[in-house]
């Protein structure tokens, strides 16, 4: 009679194998918790810069169409940071911004006053507008002499993170408003004797 072995792991053999599920387990987890991390952190920046790019668009399409007439409603007359109200004169009324604090975060109000009702929309209006409301918390805008534009600095942050520094995200753009005298300051017509 042949008498048969049962082939078996050993103890150390099952020990070096769970170092090895555990090593290779330790490292995936790790990769997947890195992986979500950043795309949490690249979702928080899509967000942020999506709200910077609709508020710098609306103050750019309302200094464009102004007629030099733009009050920052500071003490200096160059720097508005949400203090007080930054009127825009444009064509058929005024659109008025301010800056409302919700906590640690701050809207970016738009109201528009036409020329006709002379008084702003009520709270409850459609033609209120809110920017920002989610990650903004300062903004500035700096009127800069030397090439005639305004420079707006906005500063967001994510709500779920704590650490500073890494959960910021600073947008900055430069404003440009049109030139009072149209192509004439360009074009100089000439006569000839």
């Amino acid at each position: 009679m042949r008498i048969t072995r049962k082939k078996a792991f050993t103890l150390m053999e099952l020990l070096i194998a769970f170092a090895i599920v555990s090593a290779i387990l330790g490292v995936i987890i790790t990769m997947v918790s890195r992986g979500a991390s950043n795309v949490q952190r690249g979702s928080f920046n899509a967000l942020a810069a999506n709200q910077a790019f609709w508020i710098v668009t609306k103050l750019r399409d309302d200094i464009s169409r102004s007629i030099n007439k733009i009050d920052l409603g500071s003490d200096d007359g160059k720097t508005w940071s949400g203090g007080t109200e930054l009127k825009i004169i444009i064509d058929g009324g005024t659109a008025i911004y301010s800056i409302e604090k919700k906590g640690s975060k701050k809207n970016l109000i738009r109201k528009f006053v036409s020329s006709n009702s002379g008084t702003a929309f009520s709270l409850s209006d459609s033609n209120k507008q809110s920017f920002g409301d989610e990650y903004m918390t300062d903004m500035s805008i700096t009127q800069n002499d030397e090439n005639n534009s305004f420079d707006i600095n906005i500063t967001m942050k994510d709500p779920n993170k704590t650490t500073a520094g890494s959960d910021e995200y600073n947008w900055s753009a430069s404003i440009y408003p049109p030139y009072g005298n149209g192509a004439d300051e360009y074009w100089v017509p000439t006569v000839e004797n």
